[in-house]
C-alpha cells in the first residue's frame, strides 16, 4: 500500500469514528441488537482488499473506452471545464449510476451478493462497509464509467472535496444520527433516516429509497418510502438464516445436514423466508 493510500485510509476511519461518536450524542431511533465487532472489522478489511481489486478490474472497461477517440476527445473536452460545472456534473451523474446499480443488486441473480451489506442488525458506519467481491465491482462500476465521460476535474482540491463526500456520505448515511430539519433535507439529500429505512427486514421498505446523496432518484423513479411510515424501533437486518462466511463471498444458504438414519433427526432444510416474512421467495436468490 502506498503512502497516500495509508493517509486515506486514516482519514476514512477517522471520518467513521466521528460520525459513531456524533451518533451516541444525537441518535435518531433504538437499535435493540449489539454491534458484531469481530464481523465489522472483518468487513472493513475485506473490503479494503475487495475495492483494491475491483479498481484494477475495472481499469479494463475504462481503457476500452478510453482507446476510442471520439470519448477520448470527450473526456479531454469535459475535463477542460470549469470545475464548478464538471465536479457537481460528476457527483449527480455518479449518484445516478450508483442508484441503478444498487437496484441491480437488488435483482433475482445478484441479491445474495449483496445480502452481506443487508446482514447486519446494529448499523453503524462500520457495519455499513460490509460488501461482497461481486457487489464490490457492481457499485464501484457505474462511478468508472462516469468518470471517463465526465471526468473529475485536474484540480486537486477538487477532486479530494470529491472523495471526502463521497466516504463522509457512505458513513453518515449508516450512521444513527438525528439531522435537524430532516424532512427538508430529505427533499434534496439522503439522511440516516432515509437509508434506514432500505436495511429494514421487510422487503417492501428493502426495495425502496436505494439513493447514495440524492435523493430525487428515488422520488423520481417510483422507489421512496417515507420514512414517517416506518417504525422508529424497525428491526434491521436479514429475515432469514446464512452463514456470516458465505454471505461475506456472497453465496445464498447452502442446504442444512440431512437426518442420518440412525439418529432420524436433524436441523432439517435451511429457513426458506415465507412471503408473510416480509421478503418473500426472493430473499434466497434475489
Amino acid at each position: 500500500m502506498s503512502f497516500a493510500s495509508f493517509i486515506w485510509e486514516f482519514i476514512d476511519l477517522g471520518i467513521g469514528f466521528a460520525n459513531q461518536a456524533v451518533s451516541r450524542l444525537f441518535p435518531f431511533r433504538r437499535i435493540n441488537a449489539r454491534p458484531d465487532i469481530a464481523w465489522d472489522v472483518i468487513g472493513v478489511a475485506s473490503t479494503v482488499v475487495f475495492v483494491y481489486f475491483a479498481e484494477t478490474l475495472l481499469e479494463v472497461p475504462s481503457d476500452w473506452l478510453w482507446s476510442f477517440a471520439a470519448v477520448d476527445n470527450w473526456s479531454a473536452t469535459v475535463g477542460a471545464w470549469p470545475w464548478w460545472v464538471s465536479g457537481p456534473l460528476y457527483l449527480v451523474l455518479a449518484d445516478l449510476g450508483g442508484y441503478w446499480a444498487h437496484r441491480l443488486l437488488h435483482t433475482r441473480g445478484l441479491w445474495p451478493t449483496h445480502a452481506w451489506h443487508h446482514s447486519p442488525k446494529y448499523l453503524y458506519w462500520a457495519s455499513g462497509l460490509r460488501g461482497s467481491p461481486v457487489h464490490t465491482v457492481v457499485l464501484l462500476a457505474p462511478y468508472a464509467v462516469v468518470y471517463v465521460f465526465f471526468p473529475i476535474p485536474d484540480v486537486e482540491a477538487v477532486a479530494v472535496a470529491i472523495a471526502i463526500i463521497d466516504i463522509g456520505n457512505q458513513h453518515f448515511i449508516h450512521s444513527n444520527i438525528l439531522v435537524p430539519f430532516h424532512r427538508q433535507v430529505e427533499r434534496v439529500f439522503i439522511t440516516p433516516r432515509f437509508h434506514f429505512v432500505h436495511h429494514s427486514t421487510i422487503r417492501s421498505f428493502t426495495d425502496s429509497n436505494y439513493g447514495f446523496i440524492f435523493s430525487w432518484w428515488d422520488r423520481l423513479f417510483g422507489t421512496y418510502t417515507d420514512p414517517d411510515k416506518v417504525a422508529v424501533d424497525d428491526p434491521l437486518g436479514l429475515n432469514y438464516e446464512n452463514s456470516n462466511v458465505r454471505l461475506l463471498l456472497g453465496l445464498p444458504p447452502g442446504p442444512s445436514p440431512q437426518p442420518s438414519p440412525a439418529s432420524g433427526r436433524g436441523s432439517g432444510p435451511s429457513p426458506q423466508p415465507s412471503p408473510a416474512s416480509g421478503r418473500g421467495s426472493r430473499d434466497l436468490s434475489a
